[in-house]
């Protein structure tokens, strides 16, 4: 990904910049730690590596995973979010420099971040400037997806693993009413039964496979895995979200339900559901909550830690 220079913005916001981090000082939820300035981030181009400041990447990648539509206050949660997915990344590495490859760079680098139409997004990332969430001192899993069924889900129960205590079922009933919320996959049953027999591998026969998948479900609704099983043979497992990736299918919360020749899949929500719904995000700025509000409630007992 990519590698950290010093802060690259422009004088005339330096001020605004100061009075957010003195707010931040003087606010006990936040520690100050490291120094991104001895990181650096290159993307890979077509020509060579491309130097990008922290900040200003966090601009791009911001103005492709939340509309400029939303909240300011959930754009920002969304901006520590993307900023604690890169300071998880360098640690990880544990070295300096951060690799991003990939499609889209080629696009960013012929854009102008400093212009109008990128204005909403900059803003977010300015005003929270060098903030990314810890759990008890160690940067998190920033999890985020657009829409859930109505509750995010619980990593430990799902993942069976208490190494990210932080990410809890909670309700957000108010992403029911989100565009995209409910939808309807239709898959023809040959398709259905070619798609599984490539991916099984027991030799389970069409007709094995027609009628042998039963749902697991966690307790936030969501399939955490499809088994199928025949007379005489293993059962076999695909987990929740392979089989939705199989399928195309919106999010892993879904019902299932076979017709002479075809399978319907209705699904609500939109994404993985652990940690933040964007859509929630939205709904609690709407309501007057800030930021760091909002990731309180989706990332149980963490704290924003600051770059010196």
């Amino acid at each position: 990904m990519f590698v950290f220079l010093l802060p690259y913005v422009c004088a005339s916001l330096w001020g605004h910049v100061g009075e957010e981090t003195e707010k931040l000082r003087q606010n006990s939820n936040v520690r100050l730690e490291g120094d991104r300035a001895e990181h650096r981030i290159l993307a890979v181009m077509d020509w060579g590596l491309w130097e990008i400041p922290m900040e200003e990447y966090l601009i791009y990648k911001l103005s492709t995973v939340m509309p400029e539509t939303y909240e300011k206050e959930a754009l920002k949660a969304q901006a520590v979010l993307l900023r604690t997915e890169l300071v998880q990344a360098l640690k990880e590495q544990e070295n300096s420099g951060l690799l991003l490859s990939g499609d889209g760079q080629s696009q960013w680098y012929e854009m102008d971040i400093y212009a109008d139409e990128f204005k909403i997004w900059r803003q977010a990332v300015e005003e929270t400037d060098g903030l990314y969430l810890c759990y008890q001192g160690d940067v998190i899993q920033a999890s985020y997806f657009q829409v859930s069924n109505g509750k995010t889900r619980d990593a430990s129960e799902v993942w069976n693993t208490d190494r990210r205590p932080y990410l809890k079922s909670i309700s957000c009933a108010q992403d029911k009413a989100a565009r995209g919320y409910s939808s309807t996959v239709r898959v023809s049953r040959t398709d259905y039964i070619r798609i599984l027999q490539s991916r099984l591998e027991n030799d389970f026969s069409e007709q094995e496979i027609w009628e042998g998948a039963e749902l697991a479900y966690d307790t936030a609704g969501y399939v955490t895995d499809v088994v199928f099983a025949a007379q005489d043979k293993e059962s076999e497992q695909v987990d929740g979200e392979t089989f939705r990736y199989l399928f195309d299918l919106p999010s892993a919360s879904f019902e299932m339900e076979q017709e002479e020749r075809q399978v319907i899949f209705r699904v609500t929500g939109i994404g993985h559901g652990f940690g933040m719904s964007q859509y929630g995000a939205n709904c609690m700025a709407l309501n007057g909550e800030t930021y760091d509000q909002i990731l309180q409630k989706f990332f149980y007992r963490t704290e924003l830690t600051k770059f010196e």
